[in-house]
């Protein structure tokens, strides 16, 4: 009797999305890859900062997938045997992981299945769309830039300057707003991470953006570094009181 109860909770978990505990699938769709081709699933080296292969796998038939287990949730990234700087970032998470690539374009692949990968998903196609606007604005007016500078035009120049500042501060916003209103995505540390690489970083919003976090987010991986980073900023803000 206690082997069919063992397994009838077995079959309940398998049934309720197909996954058992905290382990993860991603199947991968791509056309054009022969098969037998290296898929690389890869993370950062906490320590080098390096990305280091976790898992490989070969494509077979236009597809591949990577299968384990979870224990936090951890951006990654994907890619390919014999094609250099290309790859796809996705968070490895419990559930079914799906990604649709087209090896033209590796780099925007749709990862979906599980929610923080569905946020990173519409994040890079909102980012994908201010950056076009940016590369687009920069080849109109390269050569005006070019003509202003030899000319020492200044008032062009600032007017061309002041437009890049616009498109950097749309990016800063839409940072800030998704921080501000996705308090369970674990996108968000990441880009609380990325206030700190602004020449002076504010850190009363930074600490009010971290301490809004879920808790889920706050004991993860991703979380536990930007509490270290508001630690190490605050200890050289003030080296004296942290020596005491």
């Amino acid at each position: 009797m206690k082997k069919l109860v063992v397994i009838a909770l077995a079959i309940v978990a398998v049934s309720c999305n197909g996954i058992i505990g905290n382990g993860y699938t991603i199947t991968g769709e791509i056309a054009g890859l022969a098969d037998g081709t290296k898929v690389f699933l890869e993370k950062q080296d906490d320590k080098t900062g390096m990305p280091i292969t976790v898992d490989t796998v070969k494509v077979e038939k236009g597809k591949f997938t990577f299968e384990g287990d979870a224990k936090d949730v951890v951006l990654h990234g994907v890619r390919f045997e014999n094609i250099p700087n290309a790859g796809f970032a996705l968070f490895v998470e419990k559930g079914d992981i799906k990604a649709k690539i087209n090896k033209d374009s590796i780099g925007n692949a749709v990862v979906s299945g599980t929610y923080n990968n569905e946020e990173l998903s519409k994040y890079i196609v909102d980012n994908n769309k201010m950056q076009k606007k940016f590369i687009d604005f920069q080849q109109k007016n390269m050569e005006i830039y070019k003509a202003a500078e030899a000319k020492k035009d200044t008032v062009t120049l600032k007017k061309l300057n002041d437009q890049i500042m616009v498109f950097q501060k749309e990016r800063v916003e839409y940072n800030t707003n998704y921080v501000e209103k996705n308090t369970k995505s674990m996108l968000t540390p990441i880009l609380l991470q990325g206030f700190f690489s602004t020449p002076n970083p504010d850190l009363a919003k930074v600490k009010k953006y971290y301490e809004a976090l879920d808790k889920s987010v706050k004991e993860s991986v991703m979380g536990k570094k930007v509490a270290t980073q508001i630690a190490e900023f605050e200890k050289n803000l003030n080296p004296t009181a942290a020596k005491k």
